[in-house]
């Protein structure tokens, strides 16, 4: 039963910008947010912590929150013998690692909600994940965990402190960089061991739970680009075989988090930002090197989802929907198959039922179906004779029904806050196809994003806030964040090449690398005055998003490429030195880090344009360059400007606009071939290898 307390009996969530944690506002729990006076209170009354540490989304945390943190007695507990704190992981991703470690070697797995105790100097010495109420899969009650800590704490307080002196040793132990002699990659390898370990009856790697290699993907793409027959062989695969549907929404567009089956079929239904701004780009590369048109209709899809579902009045990217309705996980998006007959005349019912799997006693829980492709879309064409446009035209007007008839129910939670990393995703992803596939709709919509965050998200200082949420901006902007943002602009740099973007791009450039300062070879993720961390930590590895450190180093990579800078060279060669070897050996954690080795690895076409007139002079250049997918390009444009003040690029010096007319100049290694003022020209130019 949900306990409800009295409007003046809120805890100290009430006043936070997180939607997760105004979820907790009102439980009889006394929840505090990471906060300095939180942490001096324990100092003060030398008790212990209690981190909760979840996110909006997530099934189970709500599941824990409905068994426990709404029980007076569990609350009890928790207030007489803790203080007790909650963070969203989205808005601390710091804190969130530093934890995850801890309970990673505590019990040899991690996972949502964390929960984590920790002595008042904020070193953990015990936790886990989701505790049941009552003892059950093989776990302790919750009461069982908190009376047990509780009783250690008074009685046996030295030997927790020992050991969770050695556990934060342990932890810091995680985020040490050991410096490596190469930073060199050897692809060969890294396809064989991708090549052997893959699904080819399924498409990706490992065993339930799948996750959506996103960055992987697009690794798969760059590699397929310039020839290699395996890459492209599992980038084709893995496209389509999540594209048939269940973790992919066919009636809504856009992507569930993970598929909780080897085959991609039933899925974990909240829908996050990340995911499909990744997915998104990995679909529309996977479209311009395949020339498979329904890759390209999924990452316009998607899109599409984020701009409908995702997208704050003022611009910005809402972070997530919720897997859950009060009508139970998954509902939103599962069928009866009574309803469906019901909907539908017999000709349409039976397209829907000759190319979907359904079935009337269901293939998910409650006799409810989950929608997805009998078989592949190229199998049911070859099968029918027709072509697999055709089946998708048959079966486009019975989804556009099912959503329209989907529009009416209770639709899942949305997590409103604004996540300035996640955003800056969602605007490279936007920009992209906007060129590829001529959709000035997500032009604009990136564009309006980056408006919103420059106008809300940066403070007086220019320091970046990670958060915003209901007119607050709140939290300190991270390693990802920051160069997030640096590459979200370049993109929109590209599309009209202003020099203010620029001059932008190379100012947060210069407070990375001073807010971030790189030691043994890689940034920390924390900015050096965050305060109340216990190390700050610097991760390597790719997750759910990129890694910091990865987005910073292609970053290095990109002003390395317009300025021909040693000082950029040389972090960005110290930089791929220390992930070279985790890198080869694990190639399925390191997807972006991967790709930027590949990007270093390749000859780069660098091209700069260069009028004296305005910029639609330079249309058909731009026409040529923009309809291809171009991952070993950068490109940029002198246009005639009224502050001469403001930064250019370097790769834009001596190359003027040749007898007045717009001109391209196409280099390599920063050596032009000879500039050239016609358009076909210039497409040839530039598609030499």
């Amino acid at each position: 039963m949900l306990v409800h307390r009295k409007e003046n009996m809120a805890n100290k969530l009430a006043g936070e910008t997180s939607p997760y944690l105004r979820q907790h506002q009102d439980n009889p729990v006394d929840w505090h947010p990471w906060s300095d006076s939180a942490i001096l209170k324990a100092q003060a009354e030398g008790r212990p912590i209690f981190l909760s540490i979840g996110y909006s989304a997530c099934h189970w945390c709500h599941v824990m929150a409905h068994e426990s943190f709404e029980d007076p007695a569990i609350a009890a507990l928790l207030n007489e013998n803790f203080i007790c704190i909650k963070v969203d992981r989205e808005e601390r991703p710091d804190l969130d690692d530093i934890y995850m470690q801890a309970v990673q070697l505590l019990t040899g797995q991690g996972g949502w909600p964390m929960s984590v105790f920790l002595t008042p100097a904020l070193e953990p010495f015990y936790g886990g994940t989701y505790f049941p109420p009552e003892p059950r899969y093989g776990m302790p009650s919750f009461r069982q965990v908190l009376l047990g800590v509780a009783h250690a704490w008074n009685h046996s307080r030295q030997d927790i402190l020992s050991s969770a002196e050695k556990l934060t040793g342990a932890i810091k132990a995680q985020f040490v960089v050991e410096p490596q002699d190469s930073g060199s990659i050897e692809w060969t390898g890294i396809l064989d061991a991708l090549h052997l370990s893959y699904d080819w009856q399924s498409g990706g790697w490992g065993s339930a739970p799948k996750f959506p290699p996103a960055m992987l993907l697009d690794l798969l793409s760059q590699l397929a680009w310039r020839g290699e027959s395996r890459a492209r062989k599992m980038l084709e695969h893995l496209l389509d075989r999540m594209a048939m549907g269940g973790m992919y929404d066919l009636v809504g567009g856009g992507f569930h988090r993970y598929s909780v089956d080897e085959q991609w079929f039933i899925p974990h239904f909240e829908k996050m930002l990340y995911d499909n701004a990744l997915l998104a780009q990995a679909y529309l590369h996977g479209f311009a090197v395949t020339g498979n048109p329904r890759f390209g209709q999924v990452a316009q899809q998607t899109l599409e989802f984020i701009q409908q579902e995702l997208t704050d009045p003022q611009g910005g990217f809402f972070a997530s929907l919720d897997a859950d309705t009060p009508q139970g996980e998954g509902r939103f998006y599962a069928w009866n198959y009574a309803d469906l007959q019901s909907m539908f005349s017999p000709d349409e019912f039976s397209i829907l039922e000759r190319l979907l799997s359904i079935q009337p006693e269901g293939n998910f829980q409650h006799q409810l179906n989950i929608l997805r492709f009998r078989d592949p879309l190229q199998t049911m064409a070859e099968k029918s004779g027709a072509s697999t446009q055709e089946l998708l035209s048959q079966l486009a007007p019975v989804l556009y029904l099912l959503k329209s008839t989907r529009a009416e129910r209770q639709t899942p939670a949305r997590d409103t806050k604004i996540i300035l990393s996640w955003n800056a995703l969602a605007v490279r992803a936007l920009i992209s196809a906007g060129h590829l596939m001529g959709r000035q709709d997500f032009i604009d919509s990136a564009r309006n994003a980056v408006e919103f965050i420059l106008s809300e998200m940066i403070s007086s200082s220019g320091k970046l806030y990670r958060i915003w949420h209901e007119g607050r901006a709140s939290q300190p902007g991270t390693l990802s964040d920051y160069a997030g943002l640096i590459l979200a602009l370049h993109a929109l740099y590209e599309v009209d090449f202003s020099p203010e973007t620029y001059q932008l791009m190379a100012n947060l450039y210069e407070q990375l690398r001073l807010r971030f300062t790189p030691e043994e070879g890689l940034y920390y993720d924390s900015a050096a005055d965050v305060e109340h961390l216990l190390v700050r930590p610097k991760t390597l590895q790719d997750n759910a998003v990129p890694s910091g450190n990865a987005l910073a180093a292609h970053v290095h990579w990109l002003f390395w490429n317009y300025e021909a800078q040693k000082h950029d060279r040389a972090i960005l060669e110290a930089m791929l030195a220390a992930v070279a070897d985790q890198a080869q050996r694990y190639p399925q954690h390191f997807g972006y880090w991967l790709k930027v080795f590949d990007l270093d690895s390749q000859n780069i076409t660098q091209i700069a344009l260069a009028t004296e007139k305005d910029f639609p002079s330079l249309s058909p250049f731009l026409a040529v360059y923009r309809r291809k997918y171009h991952p070993y390009s950068v490109i940029t444009a002198n246009i005639p400007q009224q502050d001469q003040e403001i930064r250019l690029p370097s790769l834009l010096a001596g190359k003027p606009a040749v007898n007045g007319q717009p001109t391209a100049y196409v280099c390599q290694r920063f050596s032009c071939q000879a500039p050239t003022m016609d358009s076909r020209d210039f497409a040839a130019q530039i598609s030499k290898p």
